[in-house]
């Protein structure tokens, strides 16, 4: 079972991550707005393995805290900052939940800028036919006027 010290430097090393994750977040924010794609990527694999190792700990953060006979004794200091652990895993998740959208409305942007970009070349195309096609020979209407 860990110790009332180990309980608190769990809650610290969470703190950490979660800065280091909202840190990451407004990186992420940049490169989705600037349309950085391969900023973006490399980011999210780092924040990845970030939120792999948070999710780890705040496992063990709860099994250890479940694990104490009566509810440990945590300095108000860490009790505070658990509490701030929380708004920021919220504010976390909220801003994450934006990314999302800014990502699926530049994605539908970009589709429908190929979609028109196609049809633009697809009467380009046909234009060019039109106008690679021989003209008429013979039997077509004589409009002059020497009647």
């Amino acid at each position: 079972m860990p110790t009332i010290a180990e309980l608190e430097q769990t809650i610290e090393t969470r703190h950490q991550q979660l800065t280091q994750l909202l840190d990451l977040t407004t990186q992420q924010e940049a490169s989705i707005e600037e349309g950085h794609m391969n900023e973006l990527m490399r980011l999210l694999g780092v924040k990845q393995r970030l939120i792999e190792q948070f999710v780890k700990l705040s496992n063990q953060l709860k099994e250890d805290y479940d694990g104490f006979a009566t509810k440990p004794q945590v300095s108000d200091a860490h009790r505070e900052l658990n509490a701030a652990c929380n708004t920021m895993h919220q504010q976390l998740l909220a801003r994450e939940a934006k990314c999302q959208e800014a990502l699926t409305a530049n994605r539908d942007e970009l589709g429908e800028t190929l979609a028109r970009g196609e049809g633009a070349r697809r009467a380009a195309a046909g234009y060019g036919r039109v106008g690679n096609m021989p003209r008429p020979q013979g039997g077509g209407l004589d409009l002059s006027s020497d009647a």
